[in-house]
């Protein structure tokens, strides 16, 4: 149960974080914030773990994200600690809350195993928006946004991403691409058993959604003429 205190802090942190995120072009705004945070309570009421302290962090994990500041994490970590210090957050919270949020991004192949429970429920729920048809939506989103083509059959698939892939190569990769090399890989790497359950479902959407999605850009779906060439 969250205390009075906890109540008005987070009350404060996500009034603060929607006037700052809820017109965010990007596919990391407020909605994404708040479903984040829901399917979070999701996970914390199976596997346990710090109601505060994830609800906190989820409220503040993309206010630093170092995508948004040229990919230079320094910087993203000081508008972090900026905001934390603008709404009160002490300082032995703030720590906990850096921690989290750096142990739970995505970096390619160097992403890691959160430490904590906390950490795993935040990761996992932070991946589970990046998949099923709000991952679909927001993936073409980014893309756009990123300048990346949205299909080119003579660009290959790329193999596991280097942090230095991940964060420098957008621009090599195609929205198409991006689901076999980040979006369908995060099942299997989901924490808790009920993110997994959960990432397994939304992964096979996808697969459903990018089938016909070639089928589409082939052409597989429409009826020949009589006499066309094949």
């Amino acid at each position: 149960m969250l205390n009075a205190n906890q109540k008005q802090l987070l009350e404060r942190t996500a009034n603060y974080v929607k006037l700052k995120f809820l017109h965010d072009p990007t596919d990391r705004g407020w909605h994404h914030i708040t479903r984040v945070g829901r399917l979070a309570r999701v996970l914390q009421a199976q596997e346990g773990g710090d109601l505060f302290l994830i609800e906190l962090t989820v409220l503040l994990h993309d206010v630093g994200d170092y995508k948004k500041y040229g990919f230079n994490e320094s910087k993203g970590n000081l508008v972090l600690d900026a905001m934390m210090d603008i709404l009160g957050i002490n300082q032995d919270l703030q720590k906990k809350v850096m921690k989290l949020v750096s142990e739970s991004q995505y970096k390619g192949k160097e992403t890691k195993v959160p430490t904590t429970i906390e950490g795993k429920i935040i990761q996992d729920s932070d991946w589970l928006d990046g998949l099923g048809a709000i991952g679909i939506a927001r993936t073409f989103a980014i893309g756009g946004n990123l300048g990346r083509a949205l299909h080119d059959p003579a660009r290959k698939i790329r193999p596991i991403l280097s942090r230095h892939d991940y964060q420098k190569k957008k621009f090599e990769s195609t929205s198409f691409n991006f689901f076999y090399e980040k979006s369908l890989k995060l099942p299997n790497m989901m924490n808790t058993k009920t993110g997994r359950e959960m990432a397994k479902k939304r992964a096979e959407f996808i697969k459903i959604y990018l089938n016909e999605f070639v089928r589409e850009w082939n052409l597989e779906d429409v009826p020949k003429l009589e006499g066309a060439k094949k």
